[in-house]
């Protein structure tokens, strides 16, 4: 029940940007990930799968399209960002054509979907990306240093239900698609990991 109230609180909008504030040691190492690991230029067109309340925008120089399925968190990215298009979308179900994105993007998502919900976002991203292009999964794991307790707890805490260890989201993803690469950064909360889908 307090998980529940405290989920809850968790969707809010002001509440979510709070705790990326906190997590900075993470979002860090997101970010890092992103800019050194997917192709973007002027004209890369982009989506952004599981997007928040829009905070990887500043990062894409081209043209930015962020869905998420809270609508307040929708609403929150449209009233800050003034340069992206935001909708509210299971990521799993897109409504978009097919071939529609230069490159599709997730950060800090799959430890909130289950193996099979993770699997179709993975097969929808690689069926609105265009030929040459890739999804690219990045988030945080459990640790990759089995006696770092104490980060294993701090990450259990989420609200996300799903926390993996890297050998398990590849696992997982590769039962839909073909997983080219992976790369893993350290970091004091979390280790963050990198992956880049494929089709099979």
């Amino acid at each position: 029940m307090l998980r529940k109230a405290l989920e809850r609180v968790l969707e809010l909008p002001a509440v979510y940007d709070l705790n990326q504030f906190i997590g900075q040691p993470t979002v860090r190492r997101y970010t890092q990930l992103l800019v050194e690991e997917v192709p973007l230029s002027a004209e890369t067109r982009v989506l952004d799968l599981g997007c928040g309340t829009g905070a990887t925008r500043k990062l894409i120089p081209g043209h930015y399209t962020g869905i998420d399925i809270n609508p307040d968190y929708v609403a929150s990215a449209k009233r800050i960002r003034a340069n992206g298009e935001f909708i509210a979308m299971d990521a799993t179900k897109l409504s978009f054509p097919d071939a529609s994105f230069d490159q599709v993007i997730s950060v800090a998502t799959t430890h909130h979907l289950d193996g099979e919900q993770l699997q179709a976002m993975a097969l929808e991203a690689l069926r609105v990306v265009r030929p040459g292009g890739a999804f690219h999964i990045i988030d945080a794991i459990l640790p990759v240093n089995p006696r770092d307790r104490a980060k294993e707890m701090f990450f259990r805490m989420d609200r996300g239900r799903f926390p993996r260890k890297l050998e398990d989201l590849v696992a997982t993803v590769s039962r839909a698609a073909g997983v080219a690469r992976t790369r893993v950064l350290n970091g004091p909360m979390h280790d963050v990991a990198y992956l880049k889908v494929v089709r099979a």
